[in-house]
């Protein structure tokens, strides 16, 4: 049994009523994007998404897709995640979409997250993406290596260089130990040319992880 499927369909009754609903990007959100379509939930309503890729999916199963500059509010935001601390903090931006997805949970009224049980981590350190204009980058990656952090720039399989994300900036992954994660969210924000990072803090929204056997938790 798929985890990210079991999680998809568990949270569909939260999405019939909505007609505006905001996706993150990632493979859970493109499960929920195909189970939503196999039960007739796409068309009819607006989509506002935080990535190129997911509007695209949307796009080819005939949903309608609402750029983020119209600025339109999701009355729900739907979203994966990369791992997820058992006090319900969690790491974004696998797909280098940090910046998107976090202004789409900040400005949706309700929001929810799911993925698979095992993205949940009690670990000591966590990679977190870092996005950063590109002409900041050498100055970015200098200065945390200086306060002691392991910094990596993120480089793709398919092309030479540096991942690019939708907003044209560069990612960076930095270890931070997880007593660290929300101060580190304050400390790297106030570095002139970071944009933004993958700590989600603010606890204001419900985690669903499911397993193999179909099982649901609920954080």
């Amino acid at each position: 049994m798929d985890p990210k499927e079991v999680v998809a369909r568990y949270v569909l009754d939260k999405l019939k009523e909505p007609q505006v609903i905001g996706l993150g990007t990632g493979r859970t959100v493109k499960k929920l994007i195909e189970v939503m379509y196999s039960e007739n939930l796409i068309k009819g309503k607006l989509f506002v998404a935080s990535s190129i890729d997911t509007e695209l999916e949307i796009s080819r199963k005939g949903g309608t897709v609402v750029s983020l500059y119209s600025g339109v509010k999701p009355a729900i935001y739907v979203d994966s995640f990369d791992y997820v601390t058992p006090d319900k903090i969690m790491i974004k931006g696998g797909g280098a979409a940090l910046l998107r997805e976090k202004m789409l949970y900040y400005f949706s009224s309700s929001k929810i997250f799911i993925g698979e049980e095992q993205k949940m981590k009690d670990i000591n350190i966590y990679p977190v993406p870092v996005e950063v204009v590109p002409v900041g980058v050498s100055y970015v990656v200098s200065l945390l290596k200086e306060r002691g952090y392991e910094v990596k720039i993120r480089e793709s399989n398919g092309k030479m260089g540096p991942i690019i994300s939708d907003n044209g900036n560069i990612i960076i992954d930095v270890m931070v130990r997880r007593d660290s994660l929300c101060s580190f969210d304050k400390e790297v924000k106030s570095i002139p040319s970071v944009v933004e990072t993958g700590v989600f803090c603010g606890k204001d929204y419900d985690v669903y992880l499911a397993n193999e056997n179909g099982r649901i938790t609920i954080l």
